[in-house]
C-alpha cells in the first residue's frame, strides 16, 4: 500500500494518488490483454478503449490529488483502496497466465467490481476535490454496457450469472 514499510500514509493527497497508480496499473492489464487477443478484434479493441479509460481516470485522480491537502481520511478508506490493489496485483502476476477469452474477461470483470466497491465508492470521502469527480460523466465507466454484452456473447454462463446477480443488486 501506499508508504514504506509498516507506514501507511492514510491523508486524502496520498489516497487519491494511489487510486490514480491502481488506475494506470488497471490501464496496462486492459493494453495487455487488448494485445493478447488481438485476433477477438472487437473484444481487442473494447480493451484498448478501456485501457485509455483507465488512463484518463488515473489523470483525472491525479489532479484532485494536486488540490488536496494532507487532510486525514477514515482508515476504512486505505483497507478499501488495499483490497483493490491487492486485486490489481493478482493480475498483474497472473496475466501471463491468462490464455483464453473468457478468463481474460472474468479478470475484466473482478477488476471492474473492484474498482466500484473498492475505488469509486470512496471518493466522496476524500474532500472538495475528489467529490468533484463522482458526478463527472468523464469519470464514469462508460464502456461498462459494452463490456456486459461482450461477457454475454464471448463469456462463460457463470460469468453471465455473477453479472446478472450484481446488476439486481445495484
Amino acid at each position: 500500500m501506499v508508504g514504506t514499510g509498516s507506514e501507511v500514509k492514510m491523508d486524502a493527497k496520498h489516497m487519491l494518488e494511489e487510486m490514480g497508480d491502481l488506475e494506470s496499473r488497471i490501464a496496462v492489464v486492459y493494453e495487455r490483454f487488448a494485445s493478447q487477443f488481438r485476433d477477438a478484434a472487437d473484444v481487442s479493441d473494447l480493451w484498448a478503449s478501456m485501457s485509455r479509460e483507465e488512463m484518463h481516470h488515473a489523470d483525472l485522480l491525479s489532479r484532485a490529488a494536486g488540490g488536496t491537502g494532507n487532510v486525514a481520511v477514515d482508515p476504512t478508506v486505505a483497507a478499501h483502496v488495499a483490497k483493490l490493489q491487492a486485486v490489481v496485483v493478482r493480475y498483474e502476476s497472473e496475466q501471463v497466465k491468462i490464455l483464453q477469452l473468457q478468463d481474460a474477461l472474468e479478470a475484466t470483470v473482478d477488476l471492474e467490481e473492484a474498482e466500484e466497491d473498492h475505488l469509486h465508492a470512496h471518493l466522496i470521502q476524500l474532500g472538495d476535490a475528489a467529490r468533484a469527480l463522482i458526478d463527472r460523466p468523464d469519470m464514469q465507466h462508460r464502456l461498462r454496457g459494452v463490456m456486459e454484452h461482450t461477457v454475454k456473447l464471448f463469456g462463460t454462463s457463470a460469468l453471465q450469472e455473477r453479472l446478472a446477480r450484481r446488476r439486481v443488486g445495484d
